[in-house]
C-alpha cells in the first residue's frame, strides 16, 4: 500500500472514531439542562475525585509489574519503573486513537529497552485476554448478585421501548462503516503477510510466556490489584454527590463492569459510550438520568485528567532517558 493510501486510511480511521464519539456525545447530552448541570458541579465534594485520581496510579504500576512477569520468560528482565513509563505513554496514546496505546507502549519499550515489538505485542495481547476473562467473571458475579434488579429493569425497559426513526437509520449506517473498516484492515494485513506472521509469532510467544512464568503468585496478585483499584477508583466518586452517596458495593461493581465495557468499545476514549452506559446502568438504582450523566462525566473526566497528567510526565521522563543514552554514546565516540 502506498504512503498516500496509508495516510488516507489513517485519517479516515481518526475521522470515523472522532465523528462517532461526537455523535454519541450529542445523543447523551442533547436533553441536558446545562444550568442544572453546572449547579451540580458546585455541589461536588472534590476530595473524593482527587482520591480517585491518586488511586489511578496503582493499576498502571500493577499492570507494568504484571507485564514484566510475562516478558521475563522471553529473556527480557526489566525494572517495573521502565515498563510503567511505557504503560503510561500507551494510555496517553489511547486518548488520540482507540487501541493505539498497545502499539505505542510496545514501541516505547523497544526504543528504551530494546525489547522486540512482536515479543512485547504478544504479551500485551495475552494480558488483554486475561483482563477480558476477569471482566467476564465479574459480569457473571454481578448478574448473580443483581439478578432480580436486572430482570425487573429489563422487563420494564423493553416493554416501553420505542426508538426514534433517526436512531433506526443511524444504527445500520454505523454497522456498515464498521464492516468497511474491518474489510480494509483485513485487506491491508493480507498485503503485509510478513508483518502479520511476526505478530502471530509474538502472540504465540506471549502465550508461552504465560505458561512459563516464574512468579504466578505475583501475576495473580497484580491482576487483583489492577481490578480492586479500578473498583475503588469508580466507587469512591459516588460519595462526591449527595444523590449517589447511598449507592452500595454492588452498585460499585456494576459501575466497574459497565465502565469497563464502555471503554473497551472502539470509540474515542469512551466518549459518549461511557456517559450513556453509566447513566443507563444507574437507572437500576433509581438515579435520575441527568444525575447519572453528571456522575459519568465526573468519572470519565477524572480518568482522562489522570491519564493526561501521568502519561505526559512519563513521556517527558522517557525523552530524558533517551537523551541521556544519546549523550553517553556521543561521549564514548
Amino acid at each position: 500500500m502506498s504512503s498516500v493510501k496509508k495516510n488516507i486510511l489513517a485519517i479516515l480511521k481518526v475521522l470515523i472514531s472522532v465523528g462517532l464519539a461526537a455523535f454519541l456525545l450529542f445523543l447523551v447530552f442533547r436533553n441536558i439542562e446545562w444550568v442544572d448541570f453546572w449547579q451540580k458541579a458546585t455541589e461536588v465534594d472534590y476530595s473524593w475525585v482527587i482520591a480517585s485520581v491518586v488511586l489511578s496510579i496503582i493499576p498502571y504500576v500493577a499492570r507494568a509489574y504484571r507485564w514484566n512477569i510475562l516478558l521475563k520468560p522471553l529473556g527480557h528482565d526489566l525494572k517495573t519503573s521502565r515498563t510503567t513509563l511505557a504503560v503510561l505513554i500507551g494510555y496517553l496514546a489511547n486518548l488520540a486513537l482507540p487501541r493505539l496505546g498497545e502499539l505505542t507502549r510496545c514501541g516505547v519499550l523497544n526504543r528504551n529497552d530494546k525489547v522486540p515489538v512482536p515479543d512485547a505485542l504478544g504479551t500485551v495481547i495475552v494480558e488483554r485476554l486475561v483482563d477480558v476473562l476477569t471482566l467476564l467473571v465479574l459480569m457473571g458475579l454481578s448478574m448473580f448478585i443483581e439478578y432480580e434488579r436486572l430482570m425487573k429493569f429489563l422487563t420494564e425497559a423493553l416493554a416501553g421501548l420505542a426508538l426514534p426513526n433517526w436512531v433506526i437509520i443511524a444504527l445500520p449506517i454505523i454497522a456498515i462503516l464498521g464492516l468497511a473498516m474491518l474489510i480494509l484492515f483485513l485487506r491491508n494485513q493480507r498485503k503485509k503477510e510478513g508483518k502479520l506472521s511476526s505478530i502471530i509469532k509474538g502472540f504465540t510467544n506471549g502465550l508461552l510466556s504465560l505458561k512459563d512464568i516464574s512468579n504466578p503468585m505475583g501475576f495473580v496478585i497484580s491482576t487483583l490489584a489492577i481490578w480492586v483499584a479500578y473498583f475503588l477508583m469508580s466507587y469512591i466518586i459516588v460519595f462526591s454527590l449527595p444523590e449517589t452517596s447511598h449507592l452500595d458495593l454492588s452498585a460499585g461493581l456494576m459501575l466497574l463492569i459497565t465502565g469497563g465495557i464502555a471503554l473497551a468499545l472502539p470509540v474515542q476514549s469512551g466518549f459518549g459510550t461511557y456517559h450513556g452506559m453509566i447513566a443507563g446502568m444507574l437507572l437500576l438504582y433509581s438515579v435520575e438520568v441527568d444525575t447519572g450523566i453528571f456522575l459519568a462525566t465526573l468519572l470519565h473526566t477524572s480518568q482522562i485528567i489522570a491519564i493526561a497528567f501521568f502519561g505526559t510526565t512519563a513521556l517527558i521522563i522517557s525523552a530524558l532517558i533517551r537523551r541521556k543514552k544519546t549523550e553517553k554514546v556521543h561521549e564514548f565516540l
